[in-house]
């Protein structure tokens, strides 16, 4: 059995290196979970004892921190919230479940007065704030010693994306002429990549239960001044920016820092038989890294030659840190003459996988997705969605196979997007809205095809809007994947002009229900996008109505457009920069999209295909409620062994279905809420 591990502050300096070192990691040894504090709040403890109670976690590895290390001189229970008390539920869960924990502590524990390299039985004394929350987190796993855990020290870490010393003086390089730096601070700066890996060697062996809580130092070899380390990064550049020298007392800050803090790293290296590279070497091999990042072409797949992925190949021709490798069809090539460029066409999956360093699925086939991305996955390649029909049926399944993202873009992807950004600005969302044009849940089939014809698209996809069925999954892939809920099954669908009064209903609702929930609003005046509903801090109240948003206690932040295509290609950068899953339908998830006959059906009759059909259509449903019901992106070539009334919701006593691995699938999933 591969170990699992939960890896929390992933999209930190050290976050990141280990997810981009994960996808090397075969499934045999290791599987991974990536989470930050959006995905998981570990100063909610209930939230981690859920988390590990839902998933088999072998391993916590904890990279998050509050690592402001001035700004902690005024936000002291922020900072102890984060790196103390946290760390104590972490601990503590730890040890009532049998994991091991691994946290990464910092060199600011010591009050820098020593004058040589520090070994880990030496006395603390921390200094400022930032300092002693590290410390009192330490102090916390001692105390509950978790048995086969272990803290890391580490110093002066630094990535090649991310804010830090390094890529702050590259920044003012290009800038200025000269820049002063402190050179009487001395300590070793340690690249994140060579921390992340080495853990995962440390991993990699079996930790043992019998033993205590243990300390370690880790840095890259060496000691070197925060102006020797400017000067290396100029001198490996080739950058003409002269470095000044200056002491301490000369830049004057908040917190204070050690001044001499350089780590002995023989207990570590000598138990896990570990081989660190240089501080130099390792910066190297860091700026090496830059270098390609900024210099790769990446290849981007595309499985399907739709609407969708003939605009995405298009875009991706004004893009030149990207080539479009190949295009996966299941059309016949030789009869193919309205793509933008025939030749990447290609009707074999491991083709497209061997090409791709990154794949775009933009089918809207629920089987067919599960099928290729099943493969895709396997072979460690990411995978950007525009396919929300995929993650309400089977999208769960490989929340922790691979990174599987729905795109910025389609409905969902915007709303998740709108959540990020609401969230860091303090707002609390209390639902996640829609608009919707037009509905009517059958619809002619004259009427489809002139639509289809006139907006270029196929007659099921107009289908699947004009029903309701492609909103219901949009909603229902929003309340799973942002963990919101339904106000009620078959959504409300409130008829209103106004966002803010349409918007306040929901929000009403949801004070009520006492979590976020997940509608739409239907409208001809209002514009095609999303919009959220959220709240604020009432000492923000004068600010926002300054800002223009109103008297409270509801705001509506909005996007009125979603580009489809056209903003996958925000998404595809967000992954290839290591900043993780936008949105996916979470492991868990409490709602799906029923099938519903639009009329009466009879027994012998068969459905080609459910989603954009003129049998049936989807309404959002809640799964524990109704566990054999036929969720519709499964209802492909079925035949109905029953009459089926109008408006009566197709299970699977009803049915026969083909084989396939998303059937298989979705009984997992069942079974498993």
């Amino acid at each position: 059995m591969p170990k699992t591990i939960l890896v929390t502050g992933a999209n930190g300096q050290v976050g990141r290196e280990f997810q981009r070192l994960a996808q090397g990691a075969t499934e045999e040894e290791m599987h991974f979970y990536f989470t930050d504090k959006e995905s998981l709040d570990i100063t909610d403890k209930q939230a981690i004892a859920s988390f590990v109670e839902k998933n088999p976690i072998d391993v916590i590895v904890n990279c998050a921190a509050y690592t402001a290390v001035d700004k902690a001189e005024t936000e002291k229970a922020l900072a102890d919230k984060i790196n103390h008390q946290a760390v104590a539920h972490l601990a503590q869960i730890a040890k009532e479940k049998q994991i091991q924990l691994v946290h990464i502590s910092t060199d600011y524990v010591f009050d820098g007065t020593a004058h040589r390299p520090l070994h880990e039985q030496d006395k603390t004394n921390p200094q400022g704030i930032y300092a002693k929350s590290k410390h009192a987190g330490e102090e916390a796993i001692l105390q509950c010693n978790p048995k086969g855990s272990i803290i890391i020290r580490t110093s002066w870490v630094y990535n090649h994306d991310s804010h830090n010393f390094l890529n702050t003086m590259l920044k003012l390089g290009k800038e200025r002429e000269s820049i002063h730096v402190v050179s009487d601070q001395i300590g070793t700066p340690t690249y994140a990549r060579d921390l992340a890996s080495d853990i995962m060697k440390i991993l990699k062996k079996e930790a043992d239960f019998t033993r205590d809580t243990q300390i370690y130092h880790y840095s890259n070899e060496g000691s070197c001044s925060w102006y020797d380390f400017a000067q290396a990064i100029f001198e490996l550049t080739d950058m003409d920016c002269k470095v000044v020298p200056i002491a301490t007392e000369a830049y004057p800050t908040p917190a204070k820092r050690p001044a001499y803090s350089v780590l002995n790293k023989d207990k570590i290296k000598k138990e896990y038989g570990l081989d660190i590279p240089y501080w130099r070497d390792a910066l190297k091999a860091c700026l090496e890294q830059i270098d390609v990042e900024n210099t790769k072409q990446y290849k981007i797949g595309i499985v399907g030659s739709g609407f969708i992925a003939n605009g995405l190949a298009k875009l991706l021709l004004d893009h030149p840190q990207y080539r479009l490798s190949k295009v996966l069809t299941r059309t016949d090539i030789t009869k193919r003459n309205d793509f933008i460029e025939n030749d990447v066409l290609t009707n074999s999956l491991d083709v497209l996988i061997e090409s791709s360093d990154l794949i775009v699925e933009c089918t809207g086939d629920a089987i067919y997705a599960t099928d290729t991305i099943d493969a895709i996955v396997k072979a460690n390649i990411p995978v950007v969605t525009m396919n929300s029909e995929f993650h309400v049926t089977t999208g769960s399944y490989f929340v922790d196979k691979g990174l599987v993202t729905e795109a910025e873009g389609d409905q969902p992807g915007v709303q998740a997007i709108l959540h990020e950004e609401a969230v860091s600005m303090g707002f609390r969302p209390l639902a996640y809205m829609n608009i919707k044009g037009f509905l009517n849940e059958n619809p002619s089939k004259e009427d489809m095809e002139y639509w289809g014809k006139k907006q270029n698209i196929s007659t099921e996809m107009v289908t699947s809007f004009t029903d309701g069925t492609k909103v219901s999954i949009e909603q229902v892939l929003v309340a799973n994947g942002l963990g919101a809920g339904l106000v009620q099954e078959g959504l409300v669908k409130l008829e209103n002009d106004d966002m803010l009064e349409g918007g306040t209903f929901f929000a009403n609702k949801a004070k009520n229900l006492g979590f976020p929930v997940s509608d739409y609003l239907l409208s001809s005046k209002l514009p095609a996008g999303v919009f959220l509903i959220a709240e604020h801090n009432d000492e923000q109240v004068d600010a926002l109505r300054y800002y223009k948003l109103g008297e409270g206690p509801y705001y509506v932040l909005e996007r009125t457009y979603h580009l489809c295509h056209l903003e996958i290609i925000k998404t595809i950068k967000r992954v290839l920069d290591g900043g993780g899953v936008l949105l996916d339908n979470s492991a868990q998830p409490r709602f799906s999209v029923a099938a519903v006959a639009k009329h009466a059906l009879h027994a012998g009759d068969e459905i080609a295909k459910g989603i954009g059909s003129f049998d049936v259509r989807g309404i959002a449903i809640e799964i524990n409620k109704h566990q054999n019901h036929v969720p519709i992106g499964l209802l492909t070539d079925a035949k109905l062994t029953k009459d089926i009334k109008e408006g009566e919701m197709i299970t699977f006593d009803d049915i026969t279905l083909q084989e396939s691995l998303a059937l298989n699938i979705w009984k997992e999933i069942v079974a498993k809420v």
